[in-house]
């Protein structure tokens, strides 16, 4: 079209210089071909009229069809996709534009590759050039979208509370919606890939505790090493657990078991079960605390360069029984073992880069018990999430551009309870749950302030004290950082929201 328009211009030109030239005569002869001559003349001039208006709808065209496809691949996976590029094709390219009538798009997507082309062609109807039979000009335009992941490494922090063993609103178990809409998103990341080079996803479930173990890793009271440290005054002596002999102080070791990179205060008694206490004292004094921090390093306070194992005090047997944290420790007090929740069996999924691993531990969470502390969810996968011990998956300085990101899903609110991370210091039940919250506020704020993204769901709950605080431990109040899910269905399509906001997209033509 635009040798067409070039040559209309110098015909169109020459038509008027012969025009001036003609004008000067005043012979009938001249006038009479004056007149002749205007007819093609007003046709050139009309030709580069419509062709003009055909170049402005073909841009237009153009744009809109980049805009519908960036649309499109960021909901590459939802089922609103294709609405979605029609919807943004139609924004950008209102009906009737230019007196244009438009083809298309024509949508065609390629789910291997994740890749969406698509196509349109508009017929603009001509004003001059129907003098010479031409009554509409067609201009067609394509562009091509593919979906693109950056680099990017994202902890799954799923609530194992015993609520979550509860029916979800719209069919089956909340464990199982919760299962189902985790690997979805594990499926929308990898494609079909079984591994990425650039994404790494780790896993920790959580109740009142987490277990700190590599998950499906068994302990060995046997295999258990130290590492000597400089001296350090131990935040926990004497030993809040009764069962163990108090560690010297000063102390100048810590300990390794076989079965986890988290450095403990005491060596773990031979039925560990593997959660450990927050690094807290429940003193009034701020700098001693070290549950809202992320590594070793230890708090102006106290020396928490390690973490308290949690021993049968805390995680009694099926058949036995445990101390209420009241007082001194009175082993006289005890409680039914209904108010002593044991420690997860599902351990920590370390950021890796294969497929079926992490759809592997996510297929095993199946027995959620306990009560609900978000604080410990939260806090041991940012942990894990960041390169700083104890857990050093994550590259420390890449030379590329990195995001980390939690996705936090909870069906419950703070509950304080025996054999809780906190050896409810804050109180019983809801109680305990202002301070809890308080903590979980500061964590949240900590993360942020690393640059993690926190994606922060709430499931088949609609509290609104529980949105209030999810909506501030979330990196935004609204989508796509926080959301509600009444139901399963819905929770299965914030999953595939998040994961498409995971990703980047770049126009490839």
């Amino acid at each position: 079209m635009h040798g067409s328009r070039s040559a209309l211009s110098r015909l169109a030109g020459a038509a008027l210089r012969a025009a001036r030239r003609l004008a000067v005569d005043r012979g009938g002869a001249a006038a009479v071909f004056l007149a002749l001559a205007t007819v093609p003349l007003i046709g050139f001039i009309g030709i580069g009229t419509d062709t003009a208006r055909a170049f402005l709808v073909k841009s237009r065209l153009s744009s809109s069809l980049d805009a519908a496809g960036l649309a499109g691949g960021w909901s590459f996976f939802l089922s609103t996709r294709d609405d979605d590029v029609r919807m943004f094709f139609d924004a950008n390219f209102p009906p009737g534009y230019l007196g244009a009538t438009v083809s298309g798009p024509d949508i065609t997507v390629d789910e291997d590759d994740e890749t969406i082309t698509l196509t349109a062609s508009a017929a603009v109807p001509t004003t001059f050039m129907r003098l010479f039979g031409i009554d509409e000009v067609t201009v067609a335009a394509e562009t091509e979208v593919t979906r693109q992941m950056q680099a990017l490494d994202v902890v799954l922090a799923i609530d194992m509370s015993g609520s979550m063993s509860s029916g979800a609103p719209g069919g089956g178990t909340r464990i199982a919606a919760a299962r189902d809409a985790a690997t979805e998103l594990v499926d929308i990341l990898f494609g079909s890939d079984e591994t990425k080079e650039l994404l790494n996803i780790g896993l920790v479930p959580w109740n009142g505790k987490v277990n700190v173990t590599l998950n499906g890793v068994p302990f060995d009271e046997t295999l258990t090493t130290t590492q000597a440290m400089p001296a350090f005054v131990n935040p926990e002596s004497p030993s809040p657990n009764p069962f163990v002999p108090p560690p010297p102080d000063p102390q100048t070791v810590v300990y390794f078991p076989n079965n986890s990179p988290v450095p403990l205060l005491e060596t773990p008694p031979g039925d560990w079960q593997g959660c450990v206490y927050s690094r807290f004292i429940d003193d009034a004094d701020p700098t001693t605390d070290a549950d809202t921090l992320l590594g070793t390093s230890p708090p102006p306070g106290a020396d928490w360069v390690a973490w308290q194992p949690i021993g049968p005090e805390g995680e009694p047997a099926n058949d036995g029984i445990c101390s209420t944290w009241h007082d001194d420790w009175d082993l006289s007090i005890g409680v039914s073992n209904s108010s002593c929740r044991r420690c997860l069996d599902h351990g920590i999924t370390p950021l890796q880069n294969t497929k079926q691993t992490i759809i592997d531990a996510i297929d095993e969470l199946t027995s959620p018990t306990g009560t609900t502390n978000i604080t410990q969810g939260v806090g041991w996968a940012w942990r894990v999430l960041l390169p700083e011990a104890p857990f050093t998956e994550a590259v420390a300085d890449p030379d590329y551009e990195l995001q980390r990101a939690i996705v936090l899903l909870t069906d419950g609110e703070n509950y304080a309870g025996s054999g809780d991370g906190y050896k409810t210091t804050f109180g019983i039940g809801g109680g305990g749950r202002p301070e809890m919250d308080d903590r979980l506020r500061e964590i949240a704020d900590n993360i942020k302030a690393d640059g993690v993204i926190l994606y922060v769901i709430q499931f088949a709950n609609s509290g609104g004290a529980l949105q209030a605080l999810l909506q501030e431990v979330a990196s935004g109040p609204e989508s796509p950082y926080y959301h509600y899910a009444p139901d399963s269905a819905t929770l299965a399509q914030v999953f595939r929201e998040v994961a498409n906001h995971l990703s980047e997209l770049r126009l490839s033509k």
